[in-house]
């Protein structure tokens, strides 16, 4: 049985570069595109814009598992590709923030893999923040070395099945070895009894 592949990790980490790379490993990854408030911006595929009346209707049909609330921008995760794709045996992938990952723990229990993605250093995630022109403010990188000090805190212990340090220039090769790693949980995973899908 397959497993929901979640990448956890600070804003400007590589997280969207990793999956586009692990995307192309195997055609039975799926990534689960959110709804979300913001326009796309120019050649953005892999999310969809919705507006915040059809997020709070969807909400209240009960066909959105979570809205997480980033830089106001707020990104709503449906249920049914992600149901979709673990009945189906494909691979459903998204990044997640760690602060939320509670919510996918108690909605898929024991069909998680969770991979915490971790700069070489602080200085050269302010770089990586810098470069994109998003971080004017220092506000990214504030909250991006508050959430590394978290993920290091007893709250989070035992939540991630694999840590990976995201150098430069080497998100193919990290791709694959998080796509490795992904490959024997679910293999193991699958010695034992199956966990139905969480319900609508």
């Amino acid at each position: 049985m397959s497993k929901f592949l979640l990448l956890l990790g600070p804003s400007g980490v590589g997280k969207s570069s990793i999956i586009k790379e692990i995307l192309k490993l195997d055609n039975r990854f799926i990534y689960i595109s959110p709804f979300m408030t913001r326009p796309l911006r120019k050649g953005e595929k892999d999310k969809v814009f919705a507006s915040e009346e059809k997020i709070n209707k969807m909400w209240g049909r009960g066909d959105l598992l979570a809205i997480n609330i980033i830089y106001g921008i707020r990104y709503a995760t449906p249920k049914k590709p992600i149901k979709r794709a673990l009945k189906k045996g494909n691979f459903p992938i998204l990044d997640w923030p760690i602060n939320k990952i509670e919510v996918m723990m108690q909605a898929f229990p024991n069909q998680l893999c969770i991979v915490y993605i971790i700069p070489p250093s602080i200085d050269s995630l302010k770089k990586r923040l810098a470069k994109d022109g998003r971080d004017t403010d220092g506000l990214r990188l504030k909250n991006a070395i508050k959430e590394l000090r978290d993920y290091k805190s007893s709250k989070y212990k035992g939540v991630c099945d694999l840590k990976i340090i995201s150098e430069e220039n080497r998100v193919r090769e990290i791709a694959q070895k998080i796509y490795n790693h992904y490959l024997e949980s679910f293999q193991k995973n699958s010695r034992r009894e199956p966990t139905n899908c969480p319900k609508d």
